[in-house]
């Protein structure tokens, strides 16, 4: 019999960011007119973390403190604009490494190979198509369900050693977001001066490929070893892997809005069988039921802040063909309606 109590469930893996994101962060929620120490308490973190540039902190805590400086500051673009104006040195030394590279290209091939040593439990991938370069950002932790604030600042971020290189006044091709556009969207194309798209497969930063060979202004040969050398003692540190609970609901955020999110589809795309992977469920004492369940209850509260997301809207993109449906799951979890949930 599968337990459902989360005491009896397997530990999922911590995922985590360099506390170097940190940097600046306070003061400019106090800019935005936010209480820096409030937000950081609510979101589970501490003040002064930059500090402690090396120190790996809950990413599930980071991303939680950008939506909780939005409400503090009122602010519902913090997020993107926090990230647009990142300097990639704050990065620490994964932004070190990329301002030092002697080029856009070695940089891109660096921050590549070192980021899951900045950020475990998340991906930066990069290809060519066509003379077209992707540089793609995705968070692979299913149990961080709020994700707009940190894939725009994480985007902004990544969009800034770009322009380190290409000039204050360059701008991308285009700009890709998983996430519907939840607030005004004007904000974004002010922010990347580019057409910005929502509601795509990926998060993407799309420019040509010509941009690659453009030197870094930076470039220091010494200071890279010196930074390549540091990295790589943070290497051997190596995270638990992820739960493949974390992993279903990871694969679920992508596949709910598409309505197709079954067993066998997320299965496949985990390269298990259907069978192995209800037994690995198993064996964390979850069913897949209760985790679309779970996730689907996490993503209702999520999406229904938003007011510019319909009632229908959001029963769609939690993958409920029909708005009763998605009614009367809301009430099995809140006793109340998704619009008396919502006005309250």
């Amino acid at each position: 019999m599968t337990l459902s109590h989360p005491r009896f469930r397997s530990p999922r893996s911590e995922s985590s960011v360099l506390a170097s994101v940190t940097l600046g962060l306070e003061e400019f929620i106090d800019r935005q007119g936010g209480d820096s120490r409030q937000v950081l308490s609510r979101a589970g973190l501490r003040s002064g973390l930059y500090r402690e540039p090396n120190r790996h902190i809950s990413l599930k805590n980071y991303c939680h403190s950008m939506h909780e400086a939005a409400r503090s500051t009122g602010n519902e673009h913090f997020g993107l604009w926090f990230g647009e104006q990142f300097d990639p040195q704050g990065l620490g030394l994964f932004g070190y490494f990329a301002t030092t590279s002697p080029d856009l290209r070695s940089a891109i091939a660096g921050m590549q190979g070192y980021f899951d040593v900045f950020q475990r439990n998340s991906l930066l991938g990069f290809s060519i198509e066509k003379g077209i370069c992707q540089l793609e950002y995705r968070l692979l932790d299913g149990d961080i369900v709020d994700r707009r604030q940190d894939a725009e600042l994480t985007v902004g971020m990544l969009n800034n050693v770009l322009r380190r290189a290409l000039g204050e006044r360059w701008s991308p091709l285009e700009v890709h977001f998983q996430h519907p556009a939840l607030v005004n969207s004007e904000p974004h194309r002010d922010a990347f001066q580019c057409d910005v798209r929502f509601q795509q497969a990926r998060n993407l930063i799309l420019f040509p490929e010509a941009c690659l060979d453009k030197p870094m202004p930076d470039a220091n040969e010494m200071l890279n070893n010196v930074v390549r050398g540091t990295i790589s003692e943070l290497v051997g540190e190596q995270p638990r892997l992820l739960s493949t609970a974390q992993q279903v609901k990871s694969e679920l955020l992508e596949l709910l809005p598409e309505g197709d999110a079954g067993i066998d589809q997320v299965a496949r795309r985990l390269n298990l069988s259907k069978r192995t992977l209800q037994r690995q469920l198993s064996a964390e004492s979850y069913s897949f039921k209760e985790l679309v369940d779970e996730l689907r209850e996490e993503l209702a509260i999520y999406y229904l802040e938003y007011q510019r997301l319909s009632i229908s809207e959001v029963a769609f993109r939690l993958g409920y063909s029909e708005i009763s449906a998605f009614t009367r799951a809301f009430i099995r979890w809140k006793s109340m309606s998704p619009s008396d949930w919502r006005t309250r």
